[in-house]
């Protein structure tokens, strides 16, 4: 369960900024919000408003590129390729040379005594290799040094039992000890590993979808797991595309000139039909016929599923070719089933606020300076706000700002500058 987050020198945030899922104040009337851990109160959302080009997505974006890295690094970078990170462009540094940061405070089950403990994780990096990296835990609520890693030194906390060397011998500068931890048995670094990459989903955004279907990723989970694709066409009917009653997925081994071919060490395609029923007589159409609010649907399946378990996704712009109340409904589906996840989605949604779906914590607002640095402040950072009072309107008012600054104009004489000229 994630606290809070900071994230400095990445994408469009230069100086550092934080987005917390600790509750301002303790309300019972909306105890579904919460999740109880370790005696503390966990919040299950976040949102995030901006003008566009503010920097709304980038928040999500950098939760789900550090924590790619955190847990997959040591997989997936090629030694000499650096670290895959972008920093923040807008000042007069080199860029090799420019540091980001990522800080987080989560909880994480203990393998040993199976109950939650916080831990502090700290990362450093630019884009050739990581510069510092720190692991502290609270076993009994006060802080202890698992490790902390300047290059490619590490100093381990007093109290770590284990083959600590087996790590130091197979890090590189471009992949994290916590991902490196996988290969060992060092049960109080791997827990925070096995915890993190197995609650993380990804980010799921529209703009990641390919060309007029979903993502290879959805495809396959679609076609290998039988459960959830049952419970996906089942979705779609109760969302009132009543007409879908089967998703069916057609594997097939290409070469690399698209050809189906027989071999095995060939690339592997998936196409997905969809079975519809009319008149009590079925039809099948491909997939990526389908209307864009049904793909966009059919991707919000694995969150809801998720949500049950264990869970951390990260959507963005969540109503994207959605109808408002479907919206509504999946949100409002994700708090009743959500008894260990947490989901953070950025949205321009601005029905929401008054919705009753959200709370005051759960509510961020982001905006860019005259520096191009992106700011993020949560509805509980402003002073004078009564109850009773709509977001909405506050929201459309520039109290938050967050609100694109639009020269309509300029826009005019721009369009009709050869009838005004």
């Amino acid at each position: 369960m994630i606290l809070e987050y900071s994230v400095s020198n990445t994408f469009s945030i230069g100086e550092k900024q934080t987005i917390s899922f600790e509750p301002t104040s303790d309300d019972e009337q909306n105890s579904v919000h919460y999740i109880d851990v370790d005696d503390t109160k966990v919040l299950k959302l976040a949102c995030i408003y901006g003008a566009n080009a503010a920097g709304k997505s980038n928040m999500a974006l950098a939760l789900d590129y550090y924590l790619d890295f955190m847990t997959n690094s040591f997989y997936k970078m090629h030694p000499d390729k650096g670290t895959g990170f972008i920093p923040f462009l807008f000042n007069n540094s080199e860029m090799n040379t420019i540091n980001g940061e990522f800080e987080i405070v989560f909880f994480v089950i203990n393998s040993e005594e199976n109950k939650y403990i916080k831990y502090r994780y700290f990362l450093k990096l630019n884009r050739k290799q990581i510069e510092e990296e720190t692991l502290t835990y609270y076993p009994k609520k006060l802080p202890r040094l698992i490790f902390e890693r300047s290059g490619m030194t590490v100093n381990w906390g007093s109290s770590v039992k284990g083959a600590k060397k087996s790590i130091a011998d197979i890090i590189l500068p471009n992949c994290t000890i916590i991902s490196a931890s996988s290969k060992t048995n060092l049960s109080v670094v791997k827990d925070v590993f096995e915890y993190v990459s197995n609650r993380f989903k990804g980010l799921h955004s529209p703009y990641r979808r390919s060309f007029s279907s979903v993502s290879p990723e959805l495809l396959k989970k679609l076609d290998e797991d039988k459960d959830f694709s049952v419970k996906a066409s089942s979705l779609l009917s109760y969302a009132d595309f009543g007409s879908i009653k089967q998703i069916s997925i057609e594997t097939v081994k290409e070469d690399v000139n698209g050809n189906s071919v027989s071999v095995d060490n060939t690339k592997i395609r998936r196409y997905a039909t969809v079975t519809h029923e009319y008149d009590n007589k079925s039809y099948s159409l491909p997939l990526g016929l389908e209307s864009d609010g049904t793909l966009r649907t059919l991707e919000l399946v694995k969150p809801l599923i998720d949500a049950s378990s264990c869970s951390m996704a990260i959507i963005d712009e969540l109503e994207a070719s959605l109808h408002q109340d479907l919206v509504e409904a999946f949100l409002r589906l994700f708090l009743e089933l959500s008894t260990n996840s947490q989901l953070l989605f950025t949205t321009h949604n601005q029905e929401l606020l008054d919705s009753g779906l959200l709370i005051d914590d759960e509510v961020w607002f982001c905006y860019k300076t005259d520096k191009g640095n992106s700011v993020y402040n949560s509805i509980t950072d402003y002073s004078g706000i009564r109850k009773e009072t709509s977001r909405k309107k506050l929201y459309q008012s520039g109290k938050f700002g967050a609100l694109p600054n639009i020269d309509i104009q300029g826009l005019k004489g721009l369009f009709n500058a050869k009838k005004t000229d």
